[in-house]
């Protein structure tokens, strides 16, 4: 006869790991198949399952039960918001980027938003998940997802007001880290801007729309290309942020 505990717990370890893979932002991406992510949110389960050791609380209805399954993939859903809105930095910045340089109106579809993003965020999105599987990201946050057993036990998530607050500090603090990502940017494109109404001021005959929007692209792109080394440090140090993150949430749940 099956032990029905050890069946709850592998249906809520099951539960967790799908609000995880499908709503991730790394992990679960649209161009991604489907059976790819069902034996992505298999695989990761049988492995947490080996190496849990918690004991699930039996409820005594259905209803109960259907309860604890919906507050596990809650949590699954939690974390890989937190993910998606540190991968949303990338994106912003990348629009702000675009904007001062003058190419808001060149876009990209992304078939993971299903929307047009623009070029620099594009590549630098791009980027961001190379850089995250090169500096074993992918691991570091399966070893989290092994400690969550032990911060948050399966059959255990509490939803309240603390996780709405502190998603909100997450929220304010990428959009921070979003503006710092492209400030040298801005500055430079707003240091340009100024040049160039000098050099309106200083020589009236001048065609300035045409001077200016080439100058600010062609500043721009040479920024970029200066700016690639320190900006890309700065993408490392999103993705240990969102690493951080990803742990507070998990305390809090």
């Amino acid at each position: 006869m099956p032990d029905i505990g050890q069946m709850m717990l592998f249906s809520l370890i099951f539960m967790r790991m799908s609000g995880f893979i499908l709503l991730n932002p790394i992990l679960g991406r649209r161009n991604i198949p489907g059976f790819v992510k069902g034996g992505m949110i298999m695989v990761f389960t049988l492995l947490l399952y080996s190496f849990s050791s918690s004991q699930v609380p039996e409820p005594v209805t259905s209803v109960e039960y259907a309860v604890l399954l919906i507050k596990e993939f809650a949590m699954g859903y939690v974390i890989g918001f937190v993910m998606e809105l540190f991968l949303m930095i990338i994106t912003y910045a990348g629009t702000i980027i675009d904007f001062q340089m003058g190419l808001s109106m060149a876009t990209v579809f992304d078939p993971q938003s299903n929307a047009q993003v623009a070029v620099t965020g594009s590549i630098f999105h791009a980027y961001f998940i190379l850089l995250f599987f090169a500096v074993d990201g992918h691991l570091a946050l399966f070893k989290l997802l092994i400690q969550s057993s032990e911060i948050v036990p399966y059959g255990q998530v509490v939803i309240g007001t603390k996780v709405a607050w502190a998603m909100m500090e997450v929220f304010t603090q990428c959009i921070v880290m979003a503006i710092k990502f492209a400030f040298p940017i801005m500055a430079i494109e707003f240091i340009t801007e100024i040049a160039v109404g000098i050099l309106m001021k200083v020589i009236p005959q001048i065609n300035v729309f045409v001077v200016n929007i080439q100058a600010k692209v062609l500043v721009g792109l040479l920024m970029l290309i200066f700016l690639f080394s320190p900006m890309s440090d700065y993408v490392g140090f999103i993705i240990s942020q969102m690493l951080l993150g990803v742990e507070n949430m998990i305390r809090i749940l």
